[in-house]
């Protein structure tokens, strides 16, 4: 995996990202986080920033160009990246190159992945902030999403305002959380009973991040019963400087800087981290949490005068290759969950 990650680079949205401490006399190291896309040798400006002492993520999560030049655009929540970014720039285009189907490369490209919360707000408010730069995202500029990917209640309420062109179909299915922890704990919390038991504190999804903080809560409440969850979470480290409510970010952070010895994560995304930097983290998997994972979908948005062919194409790709994939990545079976299935909204 490691290997297929540093293929590629980031070409990322450069945007102004303030630095923190991570308290008094304590400099937390920057992360040598995984790239994707491709390199076109433009000029890092964030070279300075993402050296930053406690900062947690340099750039913004946006892979591709933000000109309007892309021929497809997605919007999704990011916490399926490691699977769903090297479908998007190596193995689509290959597809396209392989079979005649479509004429689109990795350049042609732009996703954008944020936690659902921000996805909506952006699209609600018309566009991102970061930092002092703007984003504009509305249907008459640049930069819009030709598809989401979201859950079933985030698609829900865009389809509310009327920005889903098609219904949203599912294409992947989680198994819930799972813990990533300093390597160093591996013999001491082997299970999430042995967690439970110790006095560890932990990080997990900050309350801005509603979905998976919920998910989090309601797994802990129906496996161990509320007395027993309650005195776990109190147990959380609320916050840190540095922190950006993107648990795909936040949470190796934390754990890999000595914030707190464990994260609460989904456990695709621990597994993920654990085999990208082995000598420091290990994955644990919860297996009683798969009963409570939770599915994403796919669907075009409401992109007037946009031509839906790359869009198409993409569907088309997605939906065969998604079982290997997904799978592959820690995600469930598709034979485990009813694939394909469109969501009745």
């Amino acid at each position: 995996m490691k290997n297929v990650i540093h293929r590629s680079r980031t070409y990322l949205l450069a945007a102004l990202v303030s630095m923190a401490l991570i308290g008094p006399g304590h400099a937390a190291d920057p992360l040598d986080w995984p790239t994707y896309g491709p390199d076109r040798g433009h000029l890092r400006v964030d070279n300075g920033i993402d050296r930053g002492d406690g900062l947690t993520n340099g750039i913004p999560d946006i892979v591709g160009p933000i000109d309007g030049s892309a021929k497809l655009t997605i919007f999704t929540e990011g916490n399926h990246y490691p699977v769903l970014l090297p479908l998007v720039f190596d193995a689509f285009p290959k597809h396209c190159a392989e079979t005649g189907r479509c004429s689109i490369t990795a350049e042609d490209i732009t996703v954008v992945t944020l936690p659902q919360v921000m996805i909506m707000a952006g699209l609600r408010s018309g566009g991102f902030r970061f930092g002092n730069a703007q984003l504009p995202v509305r249907q008459d500029t640049p930069v819009f999403p030709d598809l989401l990917m979201l859950g079933e209640r985030p698609m829900g309420r865009l389809n509310e305002q009327q920005l889903l062109a098609s219904k949203p179909r599912v294409f992947a299915k989680h198994r819930g959380m799972g813990l990533l922890i300093n390597r160093d704990l591996y013999q001491k919390v082997p299970d999430l009973e042995a967690f439970v038991s110790s006095d560890l504190p932990f990080v997990f999804a900050t309350p801005r991040e509603t979905g998976a903080r919920h998910q989090y809560l309601g797994t802990l409440n129906a496996l161990l019963g509320e007395d027993a969850a309650g005195a776990v979470f109190a147990r959380e480290v609320p916050d840190f400087p540095g922190r950006l409510a993107i648990q795909h970010r936040d949470v190796p952070y934390a754990v890999m800087n000595g914030i707190a010895p464990v994260g609460m994560i989904f456990g695709h995304l621990a597994d993920f981290y654990a085999n990208y930097w082995p000598d420091h983290l290990a994955f644990v998997e919860v297996p009683e949490a798969a009963q409570f994972g939770s599915e994403i979908a796919v669907a075009k948005a409401d992109r007037p005068n946009a031509d839906p062919s790359a869009a198409d194409a993409f569907l088309e790709f997605l939906f065969e290759a998604a079982p290997d994939a997904y799978s592959a990545g820690g995600f469930m079976s598709s034979e485990d969950f009813d694939f394909g299935r469109e969501l009745n909204l």
